[in-house]
Protein backbone atom coordinates (compact mmCIF):
# COMPACT_ATOMS: atom_id res chain seq x y z
CA UNK A 1 0.00 0.00 0.00
CA UNK A 2 1.00 3.42 -1.42
CA UNK A 3 2.20 5.96 1.93
CA UNK A 4 -0.37 9.08 2.13
CA UNK A 5 1.39 12.55 1.88
CA UNK A 6 0.03 15.74 3.00
CA UNK A 7 -0.23 18.79 0.67
CA UNK A 8 2.86 20.19 2.74
CA UNK A 9 5.33 17.47 2.18
CA UNK A 10 4.02 17.11 -1.66
CA UNK A 11 4.81 21.00 -2.00
CA UNK A 12 8.28 20.60 -0.28
CA UNK A 13 9.22 17.73 -2.90
CA UNK A 14 8.17 19.93 -5.81
CA UNK A 15 9.76 22.95 -4.42
CA UNK A 16 13.39 21.39 -3.14
CA UNK A 17 15.72 21.92 -5.98
CA UNK A 18 14.10 25.58 -7.00
CA UNK A 19 16.18 28.23 -5.65
CA UNK A 20 15.56 31.61 -5.38
CA UNK A 21 16.31 34.10 -8.07
CA UNK A 22 18.85 36.54 -6.21
CA UNK A 23 18.60 39.23 -8.55
CA UNK A 24 15.01 39.06 -9.76
CA UNK A 25 14.30 39.78 -5.87
CA UNK A 26 16.11 42.67 -5.75
CA UNK A 27 14.79 44.06 -8.63
CA UNK A 28 11.13 43.35 -7.15
CA UNK A 29 12.34 44.94 -4.37
CA UNK A 30 13.39 48.31 -5.94
CA UNK A 31 10.63 48.43 -8.23
CA UNK A 32 8.18 48.34 -4.78
CA UNK A 33 10.48 50.88 -3.35
CA UNK A 34 9.61 53.02 -6.75
CA UNK A 35 5.95 52.36 -5.73
CA UNK A 36 6.40 53.25 -2.25
CA UNK A 37 7.90 56.69 -3.17
CA UNK A 38 4.53 57.28 -5.80
CA UNK A 39 2.31 56.47 -3.03
CA UNK A 40 4.36 59.23 -0.68
CA UNK A 41 4.33 61.69 -3.95
CA UNK A 42 0.74 61.64 -4.56
CA UNK A 43 -0.60 61.40 -0.74
CA UNK A 44 1.47 64.29 0.58
CA UNK A 45 1.56 67.73 -0.56
CA UNK A 46 5.15 68.53 -0.27
CA UNK A 47 7.09 65.05 -1.22
CA UNK A 48 9.52 65.86 -3.76
CA UNK A 49 9.76 63.01 -6.26
CA UNK A 50 12.74 63.28 -7.95
CA UNK A 51 14.60 63.73 -4.51
CA UNK A 52 13.49 60.82 -3.97
CA UNK A 53 14.78 59.13 -6.72
CA UNK A 54 18.25 61.09 -6.04
CA UNK A 55 18.68 59.26 -2.69
CA UNK A 56 18.57 55.78 -4.68
CA UNK A 57 22.21 53.73 -5.23
CA UNK A 58 22.86 54.18 -9.45
CA UNK A 59 22.67 49.90 -9.47
CA UNK A 60 19.01 50.18 -8.37
CA UNK A 61 17.83 53.23 -9.90
CA UNK A 62 16.50 51.45 -12.94
CA UNK A 63 14.57 49.18 -10.93
CA UNK A 64 13.24 52.37 -8.90
CA UNK A 65 12.50 54.25 -12.17
CA UNK A 66 10.38 51.43 -13.59
CA UNK A 67 8.36 51.10 -10.42
CA UNK A 68 7.50 55.06 -10.68
CA UNK A 69 6.85 54.83 -13.99
CA UNK A 70 4.34 51.71 -12.73
CA UNK A 71 3.28 53.72 -10.41
CA UNK A 72 2.19 56.99 -12.37
CA UNK A 73 0.75 55.35 -15.04
CA UNK A 74 -1.81 53.18 -13.18
CA UNK A 75 -2.98 56.99 -11.21
CA UNK A 76 -3.48 57.97 -14.57
CA UNK A 77 -7.20 57.14 -15.22
CA UNK A 78 -10.26 58.48 -16.87
CA UNK A 79 -11.90 60.33 -13.74
CA UNK A 80 -15.52 60.32 -12.07
CA UNK A 81 -15.47 62.93 -10.18
CA UNK A 82 -13.50 66.14 -9.66
CA UNK A 83 -11.35 64.34 -7.27
CA UNK A 84 -10.02 61.71 -9.32
CA UNK A 85 -9.37 64.51 -12.29
CA UNK A 86 -6.81 66.25 -9.66
CA UNK A 87 -5.34 62.84 -8.16
CA UNK A 88 -5.00 62.01 -12.35
CA UNK A 89 -3.29 65.21 -12.81
CA UNK A 90 -0.71 65.01 -9.90
CA UNK A 91 0.24 61.78 -11.37
CA UNK A 92 1.13 63.79 -14.47
CA UNK A 93 3.29 65.87 -12.41
CA UNK A 94 5.56 62.87 -11.36
CA UNK A 95 6.92 62.18 -14.40
CA UNK A 96 9.04 65.54 -14.10
CA UNK A 97 10.87 63.22 -12.18
CA UNK A 98 11.88 60.25 -15.02
CA UNK A 99 11.69 62.37 -18.29
CA UNK A 100 14.38 65.49 -19.14
CA UNK A 101 12.23 66.94 -22.60
CA UNK A 102 10.10 68.99 -20.35
CA UNK A 103 8.98 71.00 -23.52
CA UNK A 104 7.48 67.71 -25.00
CA UNK A 105 6.57 66.62 -21.52
CA UNK A 106 4.13 70.20 -20.46
CA UNK A 107 2.28 70.03 -24.29
CA UNK A 108 1.15 65.96 -23.51
CA UNK A 109 0.62 66.42 -19.76
CA UNK A 110 -1.27 69.77 -21.17
CA UNK A 111 -3.22 68.04 -23.33
CA UNK A 112 -3.80 64.94 -21.15
CA UNK A 113 -5.56 67.38 -18.54
CA UNK A 114 -7.73 69.09 -21.50
CA UNK A 115 -8.49 65.34 -22.19
CA UNK A 116 -9.38 64.13 -19.05
CA UNK A 117 -11.33 67.53 -18.46
CA UNK A 118 -13.24 67.03 -21.54
CA UNK A 119 -14.03 63.26 -20.28
CA UNK A 120 -15.11 64.53 -17.07
CA UNK A 121 -17.76 66.90 -18.85
CA UNK A 122 -18.96 64.41 -21.44
CA UNK A 123 -19.88 61.95 -18.85
CA UNK A 124 -21.74 64.72 -17.18
CA UNK A 125 -23.60 65.17 -20.33
CA UNK A 126 -24.31 61.74 -20.68
CA UNK A 127 -25.96 61.28 -16.93
CA UNK A 128 -28.04 64.36 -18.07
CA UNK A 129 -28.65 63.41 -21.43
CA UNK A 130 -30.12 59.96 -19.66
CA UNK A 131 -31.59 61.69 -17.07
CA UNK A 132 -33.95 63.46 -19.63
CA UNK A 133 -34.47 60.28 -22.06
CA UNK A 134 -35.63 58.22 -19.33
CA UNK A 135 -38.06 61.05 -17.43
CA UNK A 136 -41.16 59.82 -19.82
CA UNK A 137 -40.72 55.82 -18.82
CA UNK A 138 -39.58 56.98 -15.27
CA UNK A 139 -43.14 59.00 -15.15
CA UNK A 140 -45.12 56.22 -16.65
CA UNK A 141 -43.58 53.68 -13.74
CA UNK A 142 -44.41 56.03 -10.96
CA UNK A 143 -48.05 56.71 -12.27
CA UNK A 144 -48.54 52.83 -13.10
CA UNK A 145 -47.29 52.27 -8.98
CA UNK A 146 -49.25 55.23 -8.11
CA UNK A 147 -52.55 53.97 -9.42
CA UNK A 148 -51.71 50.11 -8.02
CA UNK A 149 -51.06 51.53 -4.21
CA UNK A 150 -53.41 54.22 -4.02
CA UNK A 151 -51.01 56.53 -3.03
CA UNK A 152 -48.51 58.84 -5.00
CA UNK A 153 -44.94 57.08 -5.71
CA UNK A 154 -41.98 58.90 -6.55
CA UNK A 155 -39.00 56.83 -8.10
CA UNK A 156 -35.47 57.50 -8.10
CA UNK A 157 -33.76 57.13 -11.02
CA UNK A 158 -30.30 55.97 -9.58
CA UNK A 159 -32.35 52.94 -8.25
CA UNK A 160 -34.75 51.97 -11.43
CA UNK A 161 -32.57 48.41 -12.71
CA UNK A 162 -33.81 49.67 -15.79
CA UNK A 163 -31.91 53.29 -15.60
CA UNK A 164 -28.54 51.95 -14.73
CA UNK A 165 -28.36 49.55 -17.40
CA UNK A 166 -28.75 52.36 -19.90
CA UNK A 167 -26.37 54.55 -17.96
CA UNK A 168 -24.05 51.42 -17.74
CA UNK A 169 -24.44 50.63 -21.09
CA UNK A 170 -23.90 54.80 -22.14
CA UNK A 171 -20.84 55.26 -20.07
CA UNK A 172 -19.16 51.51 -20.96
CA UNK A 173 -19.48 52.82 -25.15
CA UNK A 174 -17.71 56.44 -23.75
CA UNK A 175 -15.07 54.73 -21.56
CA UNK A 176 -14.16 52.57 -24.49
CA UNK A 177 -14.19 55.28 -26.78
CA UNK A 178 -11.54 57.64 -24.64
CA UNK A 179 -9.48 54.80 -23.17
CA UNK A 180 -7.91 53.75 -26.39
CA UNK A 181 -6.27 57.76 -26.42
CA UNK A 182 -5.86 57.83 -23.04
CA UNK A 183 -3.65 54.20 -23.75
CA UNK A 184 -1.50 55.87 -26.11
CA UNK A 185 -1.27 58.97 -23.61
CA UNK A 186 0.48 56.19 -21.10
CA UNK A 187 2.80 54.66 -24.38
CA UNK A 188 3.69 57.85 -24.75
CA UNK A 189 4.35 58.76 -21.36
CA UNK A 190 6.50 55.29 -21.26
CA UNK A 191 8.39 56.03 -24.42
CA UNK A 192 9.23 59.91 -23.16
CA UNK A 193 10.78 58.02 -19.97
CA UNK A 194 12.81 55.98 -21.77
CA UNK A 195 11.21 52.59 -20.77
CA UNK A 196 9.41 52.10 -24.13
Amino acid sequence: MSEIKSALEIALERTQNVEANKEALEANTYITEGKKAVSRFLSEDEVDLKKQLEGFDKKHLPHVREGVLQALLVNIKLPAEEMALLQSKKAGKGFYALISDTRHLDKLLNQMEQFLSDFLQERKRVVEAMDQRFQPILQQKEQAMSQQLGTRVKIDPSMDPDYQKMLRENMTILEERYSEVLDRVRQELRRLSGTA
